[in-house]
């Protein structure tokens, strides 16, 4: 699918207490399926409050009999931002027990934009594994949605720290 408005800036952070973390990560993929980010009242220029809505996930990245490894995840994401810039803090998204391990967590925020006219949308993915704690973050940067339906699209961290 191609998307002429649609620009994607990815970051990976992973936050470690001992043990080795993949340098290498580049062909670890997180599908976004369904996603929206709006205004509240559709007008770029006047922004007060915003929205998001999405499903996350990644598929088990490494062998699991093998440390590390990247455990597979899901979860569906719904929050919302004000002001201006706009901006939020972190929401908890509801986790898919079905997919994701014990423990996990997802979560994510609005990133402010000085000139409001794209959606940063930060989703952060933590998890421990062999005594060790990570967050892989990615930030998706795409165009307020106005009559555009749900779409989807996929996100690689770049890097792990």
């Amino acid at each position: 699918m191609h998307f002429n408005t649609l620009s994607l800036l990815f970051t990976a952070a992973s936050a470690t207490h001992g043990g080795i973390v993949p340098k290498n990560v580049s062909d670890y993929i997180w599908d976004v399926t369904q996603y929206q980010a709006g205004l509240s009242h559709g007008n770029p220029a006047d922004p007060t409050t915003s929205w998001y809505t999405f499903t996350v996930s990644g598929a088990l990245y490494g062998a699991i009999e093998s440390e590390p490894y990247i455990p597979a995840f899901g979860a569906r994401c719904t929050g919302s931002g004000a002001g201006y810039p706009l901006s939020s803090d972190y929401s908890g998204c509801a986790i898919d027990s079905d997919v994701s391990e014990a423990g996990a967590s997802v979560s994510a925020r609005i990133v402010p934009d000085p000139d409001g006219t794209q959606a940063h949308i930060a989703i952060s993915y933590v998890f421990s594994n062999a005594d060790e704690t990570r967050n892989f973050t990615a930030i998706a940067v795409t165009d307020w949605a106005r009559l555009r339906p749900p779409y989807n699209f996929t996100l690689s961290p770049s890097e792990a720290l």
